[in-house]
């Protein structure tokens, strides 16, 4: 029998003060104010006093007149209320039921006594609360939505922890002496870049409009000092903050997230990178996700420099050479903290470490911080590391490796392979294909085309830009690098097309079964230094995407290899079917 019990209580003066006795002992409980649209998720060892502080505050005033839940445990300790509570924060704010009014104050992933079985019990907890219709959405339901994976409620790894803490007292120090501020974050795909990022922009706009009640401020949390020091938290005041998302298919998602996480009254702005640079205004603070994926200029299916750009590049520098959007970003920020993987850099057209962003380390005093924890992928670095290593131009593992809890399978059936995927999606949800760009987009413009034709298979293209794994369509669908780069799956189906093959011992590109026409033209700097694109060059793009596709997934990879050679060589590596 479960130990816990869940009730319910008016959030008024009345209800509150006829608490009994039992409820007022040193006991620790896990609470949720909420009125029909709203919640906030607390913990306590106090329930009377603690709800009468949040009576009186005023930030709380749209609850009164609501119900309050508390979840009782006699087995609950500190540590358990505090996990269960940022569990909580982490499902409803996943859960979308309610918009979540919870501040970013530090929530770490926590070791402690039984931890295990307690998050067992967490998730009785949860289905508890969906049979009371507090909460609408299972947990698989939940860890599979956007509004999760995207969540600025994570609780952080210690490492995760570390860099958030490092950059915040970096810009810190940067606002008390007027300088600027560059603060990098790398590391290999599913390190958890993205989720610092988000992270960030939540706790900074809490920063930002903190009243200085410190009702809702643990003095455990890990950014407690940020609140509760006045002198430190006005540092953070009256910035302007911006988020610049260079993915067409990624930005729109994000903003509904941190919308529905609550950015109060922040003067926070969330921007492409041409319309960041179209703005009037400059910046305090500048987050960019994914900034391996800003573009050198802005061109036409021509080469021809947008007028937009020309625009920019004129009321930014006074003329109309060319420059990155990194550039923009720069000239227009006093403090920035941005993405940055050289390793999924995808076209020629996207800025490099060497010639943009390197000459802004000693203006803006750069740093760099790595995160090394694989946390997306259940193959863990191992997987990762073999994978880069499969997949390069001169050193190969010795020898098949395999993964405990990650399946890694080569498919010589093109059916059986796109029926693997779908049984995947059918059991797990988020499985999709994706492949190369080694075929024309042939139903862009014809719907009734299809683009991908192997045996007796025909497939599209993804119909969508923006929210592909959204998109109901998308199951039937293969989804490109455009499309999918940042994004989870727990089972990716790559269909490796014949722009990769292997001839003569080596992995060779294939110009002649490569579609991305944009990718093949040489940018502007380029064409300035006379660089010839060889294809060498080439094959290190192709490798890229085709690494990054292999690194988008929890539980498993499928693979399927359209050049003989190229699938007798990696039968070497994977599991054959």
């Amino acid at each position: 029998m479960s130990s816990f019990r869940i009730e319910k209580y008016s959030f008024n003066q009345a209800a509150v003060a006829t608490l009994s006795k039992d409820k007022e002992k040193n006991w620790p409980v896990v609470y949720q104010i909420r009125n029909s649209g709203e919640i906030y998720i607390g913990e306590t060892t106090n329930l009377k006093n603690r709800m009468r502080q949040h009576l009186d505050s005023e930030e709380k005033a749209n609850l009164r007149g609501g119900v309050f839940n508390v979840v009782f445990d006699d087995t609950f300790n500190k540590s358990a209320a505090l996990d269960l509570e940022s569990y909580l924060i982490r499902y409803f704010s996943g859960d979308g039921h309610y918009k979540v009014l919870n501040r970013n104050d530090g929530m770490l992933d926590r070791d402690y006594y039984d931890r295990d079985n307690y998050r067992k019990l967490f998730k009785d907890i949860w289905e508890r609360l969906r049979e009371l219709k507090i909460a609408d959405k299972t947990i698989v339901e939940i860890e599979n939505s956007e509004l999760f994976k995207f969540s600025p409620y994570k609780n952080l790894r210690f490492e995760q922890l570390d860099v958030v803490t490092k950059i915040l007292l970096n810009i810190d120090g940067a606002i008390q002496q007027n300088n600027k501020s560059l603060s990098i974050i790398g590391g290999d795909a599913g390190t958890g870049k993205t989720i610092v990022i988000m992270y960030l922009a939540k706790l900074l706009a809490d920063l930002q409009t903190f009243d200085g009640d410190e009702e809702d401020i643990d003095d455990e949390s890990n950014f407690s000092d940020f609140f509760t020091n006045k002198t430190l938290n006005d540092r953070f005041k009256n910035k302007k903050i911006a988020l610049v998302i260079p993915q067409t298919s990624l930005r729109g998602r994000v903003e509904s997230i941190l919308k529905n996480s609550g950015l109060g009254d922040a003067d926070f702005q969330i921007f492409s990178p041409i319309a960041f640079g179209k703005q009037d205004n400059d910046f305090d603070i500048t987050l960019v996700d994914e900034a391996h994926l800003l573009k050198i200029g802005g061109y036409n299916q021509q080469g021809q420099t947008l007028q937009t750009v020309k625009d920019i590049n004129k009321k930014l520098f006074g003329d109309t050479e060319p420059h990155s959007e990194l550039d923009w970003i720069m000239k227009k920020s006093k403090n920035v903290v941005m993405v940055y993987s050289e390793k999924q850099r995808v076209r020629p057209g996207n800025i490099n470490f060497k010639d943009d962003l390197q000459k802004y380390y000693i203006p803006f005093g750069g740093r760099e911080y790595k995160l090394t924890d694989q946390i997306r992928s259940d193959g863990g670095e191992k997987y990762i590391q073999y994978i880069d290593y499969i997949f390069s131009k001169s050193f190969h593992p010795a020898q098949k490796e395999t993964f405990k809890n990650f399946e890694a399978k080569l498919f010589t059936d093109f059916r059986q392979f796109v029926d693997a995927i779908h049984q995947k999606e059918e059991e797990y949800g988020l499985s999709r294909l994706v492949a190369g760009f080694a075929w024309k987009w042939k139903s862009k413009e014809d719907k009734s085309a299809y683009d991908i034709e192997i045996d007796d298979v025909k497939l599209r293209w993804n119909s969508t830009l923006v929210n592909f794994l959204g998109s109901e369509k998308s199951k039937e669908e293969v989804g490109s690098i455009y499309t999918v780069q940042g994004d989870d799956l727990n089972y990716a189906g790559v269909i490796i097309g014949k722009d990769l093959i292997r001839r003569k011992g080596r992995l060779m590109f294939n110009k002649e079964a490569y579609a991305d026409i944009g990718a093949l033209k040489r940018n502007r700097r380029q064409v300035s230094n006379g660089e010839v694109l060889d294809d060498d060059y080439f094959l290190e793009q192709v490798l890229q995407v085709y690494k990054v596709l292999l690194s988008r997934a929890m539980k498993g990879v499928y693979i399927y290899v359209c050049d003989d050679e190229l699938r007798k060589y990696l039968s070497k590596y994977f599991d054959v079917i």
